[in-house]
């Protein structure tokens, strides 16, 4: 596990029926602190993922810390 990527800064959503609700801006380590509720969707910690529409579950975002 790499420390600095826990550092990296996220965007958390919710999805819901009527959209996308913004959460808030967190590292990634407060990112995987927040209860684990489906519907939480996460930014790419190294990509521009707001803007095309892409996003990480909490699975993905786990991985990303692992793998790095």
């Amino acid at each position: 596990m790499s420390e600095s990527h826990l550092y990296r800064i996220v965007e958390v959503s919710m999805k819901r029926e009527s959209g996308r609700k913004d959460i808030g801006i967190m590292t990634v380590r407060q990112a995987l602190e927040l209860p684990e509720v489906p519907s939480l969707e996460y930014s790419h910690p190294e990509l521009n993922s707001r803007s095309d529409g892409r996003f990480l579950t909490r699975d993905q975002l786990r991985d990303y810390v692992r793998c790095a």
